[in-house]
């Protein structure tokens, strides 16, 4: 093998290999890295809608402990228990009325906002389309001591909530279109001797919480979708459109992992990161599940492999580049002087005089001594043919 060859051999190996390892390595925690931080970044994103729906229904629970307890509600309250003028006691049910509608303009969150007496009978009611808040007058208002969320509000003590499932809203019995999502929140009324005097109950337009998770999935307690990216899907359970659509049919073995704790679960095709909400005033949990393609979740380390590669090609050809050179750098003047010997041998002593004599390197000295030798060769036979 010759010298240069040997040479870029040895220039390969030593500059290549730790090249490669340390590439190598670099690309795999570069990779894990990455990968670790997009689904930190998914996972984040989860629990930051997490909060903002919490933060939501944590609002709608203090207005309804508000309006339960609001100077203006005791003082009705406690007035409809004793021998109060019709007149007196219709003014401070004014009062009353004008502070829900506050509640009720100043939110925008509620399809309606009422007070029910003891009995179950709209005593106040403010219903708002989003738009147009109005006060529904006293002939219109209605007994509602046979629904159920009277029964299960009224037989509640002290500040416990009454909290309904998330559900779409029926008028008459049937399921109302386009569809209104909605949950209430109920709590008891006292007067100022503490006597049971009817329960303040919200509507909530559950849209305004749901429209930010319209890609996202949302599932009750009991797995069935309330949000999904498909419509479809929505409202499966058998109180609502009754479709069955719900979290087994989707994730199968997944979900009851999904449903028991918070985590993130990958698997070639997608990646969930799902996160339990705590409803504020019940025990029951949804949960809230945000779903991507595992591809789309490592794109950026498929990105960076590839650049990271390409760099890595581009200094391994420079590497083999700069060991070609400096070998050539390196034999050159040892190939010029090995034919300058074979021509010395072959008595051609006259040929051109060695070159790299100028070298101030070892090369150079080696030259130099070469090319004395050939003059001295030169004067010895000129001497010898005298």
């Amino acid at each position: 093998m010759k010298l240069r060859t040997k040479l870029i051999v040895t220039f390969s190996i030593i500059t290549l290999i730790p090249a490669l390892i340390t590439g190598l390595y670099a690309i795999q925690v570069s990779s894990n890295s990455l990968r670790t931080q997009a689904l930190t970044t998914q996972t984040a994103r989860a629990q930051t809608l997490v909060n903002n729906v919490t933060s939501f229904l944590s609002v709608v629970k203090g207005d309804v402990l508000f309006l339960s307890q609001s100077p203006i509600m005791k003082e009705y309250a406690t007035l409809r228990f004793e021998n109060t003028p019709d007149d007196i006691l219709e003014q401070k049910r004014q009062f009353l009325e004008q502070e829900f509608l506050a509640i009720s303009k100043n939110r925008g969150i509620y399809y309606q906002v009422r007070y029910l007496d003891e009995k179950g009978q709209e005593i106040v009611r403010v219903d708002s389309d989003g738009f147009k808040n109005t006060i529904i007058a006293g002939d219109k208002l209605q007994d509602k001591s046979s629904r159920y969320y009277f029964k299960d509000a009224i037989r509640l003590w002290g500040k416990q909530l009454f909290v309904s499932p998330l559900d779409l809203n029926r008028e008459r019995g049937a399921i109302e279109i386009p569809h209104k999502p909605v949950i209430r929140y109920g709590v008891n009324v006292y007067d100022d001797k503490n006597n049971k005097a009817g329960i303040v109950l919200v509507n909530v337009d559950a849209k305004k919480f749901l429209k930010p998770l319209a890609q996202i999935r949302l599932v009750d307690q009991n797995g069935y979708f309330m949000s999904h990216p498909d419509i479809k899907k929505r409202w499966g359970g058998p109180t609502d459109l009754n479709t069955n659509e719900k979290l087994q049919k989707e994730y199968g073995e997944f979900s009851k992992k999904i449903l028991a704790k918070n985590g993130t679960l990958s698997t070639d095709d997608i990646t969930l990161s799902y996160q339990s909400i705590k409803v504020p005033g019940v025990a029951y949990k949804w949960t809230l599940i945000i779903q991507n393609d595992t591809d789309t979740i490592l794109n950026s380390v498929k990105k960076f492999r590839a650049i990271f590669s390409l760099i890595l090609l581009l200094a391994i050809l420079f590497a083999l580049f700069l060991a070609w050179f400096f070998s050539r750098i390196i034999t050159r003047p040892l190939e010029h002087l090995t034919q300058a010997a074979e021509n010395i041998s072959k008595g051609e002593l006259h040929s051109n005089k060695i070159g790299f004599t100028e070298d101030k390197s070892e090369i150079g000295q080696l030259a130099r001594a070469f090319e004395r030798m050939r003059v001295s060769m030169i004067k010895s036979f000129e001497r010898l043919r005298k």
